[in-house]
């Protein structure tokens, strides 16, 4: 695809207008708009507007694809960084089409074993070693990819991520030396603010057991970082941490199967499955729409075997894998291993089901990535 710059040209009037511009005489009232002008209406319509902005014409797509403009417009998923594997000069990348690329992020070049942990807000968490003084020193790195921007810190334990503008927490949840059949068991919080450049370090403060559920994602939202939980035994609780180390167990989620904790369209979401009276397995998604009074709606059902493309899984917690709920629309994304490896999409609106690309390894984690190209000065190179 061509830059901006290669088939636009400045004008007088220090608008940048395309090569195939109509005559002035004949230009509609919003070819008249300043780029500039039309760059801020843009940056207040909501993301799902904007992409479809983009098809209005070359010029519109020029405009949301330039490097100076492109840090004010809002921005939506554009693909998922892969986890749980250990690479020592790229960070694997699958885009939302289905292709899939290796990056180089700027930070990676003195270091070894970089592995993605959590993505939240346009900021990725990653672990890596450096050589130091006794050896190899294990240490996390907040980054954003989209800028190349970075920043380290010492370890501490188990990690979710919180990334608010300008600033970001990172919440380290250091677990028991034992663990148990369900998960493993909190003992404390740490706390590292990117604001204090520090890591406060709280000890156990509430008086339940805790203990982190087999789906891993955290969820940071309301100023706490939410996580699928087993209470004092109790399954079925969703745990949530505050940046002062406090927590929160009165906080259910629906009794599904293989179940599953996403922020969308600014509203918790849960979804899982269910086995109905004609033993039918179905998918069921939940949303909370009012956080404060804790009532989750059923949203979506839908039969296991549509959902699957007509395929058919004995065993859903080893065949069937969550990815995300899109930030911005009702599409589910998630892998089905069986004789392939095969990374899928469910539209929710249309009940329609799409084969995205086929992967190697069904037990990588895949973290939703939103780009920002806006600097952040709690970042630096």
């Amino acid at each position: 695809m061509s830059t901006p710059a290669a088939r636009s040209r400045q004008s007088e009037d220090g608008r940048i207008r395309s090569s195939s511009s109509s005559p002035s005489g004949s230009e509609t009232a919003a070819k008249r708009l300043t780029d500039d002008l039309l760059v801020e209406i843009l940056s207040r319509v909501p993301t799902k507007s904007l992409c479809r902005f983009k098809c209005v014409s070359k010029h519109w797509l020029g405009l949301t694809n330039d490097r100076n403009y492109r840090r004010k417009l809002p921005q939506t998923l554009t693909g998922f960084y892969q986890g749980n594997h250990l690479v020592d000069s790229a960070l694997p990348f699958t885009n939302v089409s289905g292709s899939r690329h290796l990056t180089y992020p700027a930070f990676l070049s003195n270091r070894r074993r970089v592995k993605v942990m959590d993505c939240c807000n346009v900021l990725l968490l990653c672990s890596s070693y450096v050589a130091g003084d006794h050896g190899d020193e294990f240490r996390y790195i907040v980054c954003n990819p989209a800028t190349e921007e970075w920043a380290e810190f010492p370890y501490c334990g188990y990690s979710g991520l919180s990334a608010v503008s300008p600033h970001f927490h990172v919440f380290l949840l250091p677990a028991a030396g034992m663990e148990d059949q369900h998960g493993v068991c909190l003992t404390g919080v740490y706390v590292y603010s990117s604001e204090t450049g520090s890591c406060v370090h709280k000890e156990k403060r509430w008086s339940r057991s805790i203990v982190v559920a087999n789906d891993r994602s955290t969820i940071y939202l309301n100023g706490y970082l939410h996580f699928c939980a087993i209470v004092d035994g109790s399954a079925g609780c969703l745990a949530a941490v505050d940046k002062e180390g406090g927590a929160r167990t009165n906080f259910r989620v629906p009794g599904l199967d293989v179940g599953f904790i996403q922020l969308s369209q600014g509203c918790l979401h849960y979804a899982g499955f269910d086995t109905d009276d004609d033993n039918v397995v179905r998918l069921l998604v939940y949303v909370l729409k009012d956080y404060d009074r804790k009532e989750w709606i059923l949203k979506h059902s839908v039969e296991t075997s549509h959902l699957l493309g007509g395929r058919h899984i004995d065993y859903l917690d080893e065949d069937f894998d969550w990815i995300a709920i899109h930030p911005e629309c009702d599409l589910i994304l998630f892998v089905v291993a069986q004789e392939d490896i095969t990374f899928m999409c469910y539209d929710m609106d249309s009940g329609q089901v799409n084969v995205l690309c086929n992967l190697e390894d069904s037990q990588q984690a895949y973290f939703p990535y939103v780009p920002l190209y806006e600097e952040l000065q709690s970042l630096h190179k």
